[in-house]
Order: structure tokens, then sequence, then C-alpha cells
């Protein structure tokens, strides 16, 4: 039995589980991942107390998907939860909110007596139209002005003080600082990095994405005042993480939890003639940090090699103590021999009803297979990467190995011909006031209340 509040727990007990998600944090901008500017100092100590999965691959470029499969274990095509042109109107349908026969994360620790607590920062595709609160006894979404950092570990604090003794506890955290528009805030006391540029950060990105994506224009100078705004939104971020797991060990609740921290996509700067995400299927918008401490884990080690977030549930359900971790196990069970995929479907309509929306007007999906990286796109205009030798991406081997690209264009249709989900569909609520405001800030619509 859990013992009372700031006491620890009992080790007879299950562990709570605290998972958080930094939203639109790319795994390169990130110290334990390699990054030399300091973003991200309260990771970096905890990935050397935790398993670090150096090649943690998102399954899809934007929110809802990605944690739809970070709930689910399955991959976009799999659970819908995606963009979908709707076959009787022909009209884009932005976000397909999760369907309520999926288990969920939240729901199997439900049925395994967790109180489940949400706390999020993103009030669009996080919010009550996406189907993902679901198993959860409470989702607190902070509305757009009260969703930063502090504001989120302000909620997750007070829930954290609230919390049943006598049960474990599955806790979610998404933060958002990261995310357009990004929070540059400086912290106080030390420095973290330098100033970031005073230009409002939409503004900015805006420039940006009119001169990448509009003009496909080179501008370095651009690019890296972007990037410092970028950068302390991550470190903002690592903020919140940092002040969550110090609350942990002031409860003395820290060592003996399983901790996820980890990101649902990346960040387009530039590369590929791209900005910010939802727009494709390369690595800068799919490598993501993962990080996993067990219970009373000391030592941190490196865990090498592509591995999709649809894997979240059966690692949680791994480093859970038997036979608990069984039973978690069998309710999310993986296909024979799954390789790791990702998939896009058409971008946000923003960016389809821009004048460069052509390039977006398709299905890309992508998968993994022993250093490589093949996508199938829907225009057939397909892509082969070595990514040992080329990790950006870079030179299209599809014309150097055809065997390779044709093997694995042949698994990919394998797969999601057996598995893709094809109806019929949950009914979509029209977005609230403060939703259509919310999608305009977060850079997802266009135009006027």
């Amino acid at each position: 039995m859990l013992l009372a509040l700031g006491t620890g727990c009992s080790r007879s007990r299950p562990p709570d589980v605290v998972m958080v998600v930094l939203d639109t944090v790319r795994a390169d901008h990130l110290g334990a991942y390699g990054y030399a500017p300091p973003t991200s100092p309260h990771l970096d100590a905890l990935a050397r107390t935790a398993d670090r999965y150096t090649g943690a691959r998102a399954s899809a470029p934007w929110t809802l998907p990605s944690h739809a499969s970070l709930f689910t274990g399955l991959t976009p095509f799999e659970h819908g939860a995606e963009a979908r042109f709707d076959a009787k109107s022909g009209i884009l349908v932005d976000a397909t909110p999760l369907r309520g026969e999926l288990l969920t994360l939240a729901e199997a620790f439900a049925d395994e007596g967790y109180e489940t607590r949400g706390v999020v920062a993103n009030p669009v595709y996080l919010g009550p139209r996406s189907g993902l609160s679901r198993g959860f006894e409470s989702w607190d979404v902070l509305p757009l002005g009260e969703n930063d950092w502090h504001h989120v570990a302000h909620r997750t604090f007070e829930r954290l003080e609230a919390r049943d003794p006598a049960r474990p506890l599955f806790l979610f955290v998404n933060l958002m600082d990261a995310h357009r528009p990004y929070n540059v805030s400086q912290p106080g006391g030390r420095m973290w990095l330098a100033a970031p540029d005073p230009e409002d950060p939409s503004a900015l990105l805006d420039e940006l994405v009119g001169a990448v994506m509009g003009r496909g224009a080179s501008d370095p100078e651009l690019v890296k005042r972007v990037v410092t705004q970028y950068d302390t939104g991550v470190a903002n971020a690592d903020r919140g993480l940092g002040a969550l797991l110090a609350r942990l060990r002031e409860q003395r609740r820290f060592d003996d939890a399983l901790v996820v921290v980890t990101s649902d996509h990346g960040e387009y700067l530039g590369e590929h003639g791209l900005v910010e995400h939802s727009k494709d299927v390369y690595d800068t918008a799919l490598w993501v940090p993962l990080l996993l401490k067990r219970p009373r884990q000391r030592e941190g080690r490196a865990i090498d090699g592509v591995v999709s977030l649809t894997e979240l549930p059966r690692l949680v359900a791994a480093a859970l103590p038997a036979p608990l971790g069984a039973r978690f196990a069998a309710r999310f069970p993986a296909p024979a021999d799954a390789l790791p995929m990702a998939e896009l479907r058409y971008t946000r309509p923003k960016d389809l009803l821009a004048p460069y929306g052509a390039r977006f007007a398709r299905i890309r999906t992508a998968l993994y297979e022993d250093g490589w990286k093949f996508i199938r796109s829907s225009d057939a205009s397909n892509e082969l990467y070595d990514l040992r030798a080329d990790p950006g991406e870079t030179a299209n081997r599809v014309a150097d190995e055809p065997a390779r690209a044709a093997r694995m264009l042949e698994r990919i249709e394998r797969d999601t011909s057996a598995r893709e989900y094809r109806g019929p569909w949950p009914e979509i609520a029209a977005p609230s006031a403060e939703e259509r405001q919310a999608l305009r800030a977060l850079g997802y619509v266009d135009g006027a209340p």
C-alpha cells in the first residue's frame, strides 16, 4: 500500500509512473544527444541515471497522431487519429479523434487501480475533441496565456498534493514551451543561453517560413535568430521538467517511480526546405529524445538502434514489476516482426492552402530497417536513405539500391494493407471559439476570429 504523502513509497506496491512529453523538442538540440548549447541541464542529469534511447523516432511529425501512438502502441494508420480526406465530401478532416474502442495507457493503469492524472499545455490537439483524455480521472488543459512551463508545473503540483495516498499514480504531463510561439522568457539567476532575438517569435517564424518555404531562399542569419528562440523554448521546457523532478524528489517519490521523458515530434528549422513541423517525415521532425528511468535505477545506459515511440506501452510494461508488467504487455501486443514506421497525411490545412501547398497534398510513410530508411509517397516520389552514412537524408538512393527500395516498399504495402483502419470514423465536434483562437496562435490556421 502507498504510504502517506511525503514519506516515500513501499517497494511492495506498484510504482508510480510519470510520463513527460516535451512538445516539439528534437533530440539533436539536447545536451544528452550531443548539442553544445546548454538547453537541457535537467534532462541531461536525468539521462545519467536512466536508459537513454539514442534512436527514438516519433510515429508522426505532429501532436495528435504521435500522442495517440504513445497511448495505444499503434501506428497512425492503425489508430486513425490523423488528418484524412472524407470520402463523401472530399474535404480534408484536420484531426480525427482517437476511437473509443482502442485501449489507452491511462485506461490500462486505471484498470489496475492507479490514480490517473493528466496536465497538458496543448489546448487544441490534446484538448477535449482529441479523444486522448480517455481513462484519466482528471485531464487539465491549460488555456493560452496560462500554458507555459510555470503554469503547467503549478497545476501538476496541485494534483500531486491532492493525490490519493492509498493508490499508485499514473501522471502524464505535456510541456509546450518549444512549440510556436516559442517561450523566449529568460530564466532568473544564471543565464542558460544567450538572450533570444527580441522580435515576436511568431513573427520571426513567419519570416522564416516566407523565406524558406515561400521563396526557397536560404538565410543563415535568419535561421540563427529563429534557432536561438527555439533553443530558449527548449530550455524553458527543460525548466518545467526540472521543477517536476525536483518536486518528486522533495516528496520522496522519485527513486521508486518509473519516469519516462520523450517528445511527440521535432521541428524543421530550414532543413529540407521546411519550417516548423507536420510537413514531412524526415528525421528532423521524427528523431526525439526517449529516457526511461526504472524504479531505483542509479546508473544510466545508452540503448542504440531505431525504436518507434509506438513501443512505449511495451517498454513501460517491461519496466513494471511482475505480474503487473506481464498483464500490461498482454494488453498492448506488438505485431509479429514489426519494424519502426512513421506516417504523415497531407499536413495541416494552412500549409495545403498556401501557394506552396501542392507539395503537401500526399501521404508519406517511412520505414526503418537495418540502418536504412525508405519513404513511400502517394505521389510516387519515393526516397531511400542510408542513415549511417547520410543522417541528414540528403542523398536519395532509390536509383542506386533498386532491390532494397523494392523490398522496403513491398514491406510498407504489406503492413499498411494488413493493419490500416478504414472506418467507420468517430463524430468530430466543431471547435469552440477558444480552440479556434488557439489554432491561430499555434500557427495551424490563418485568418480572423
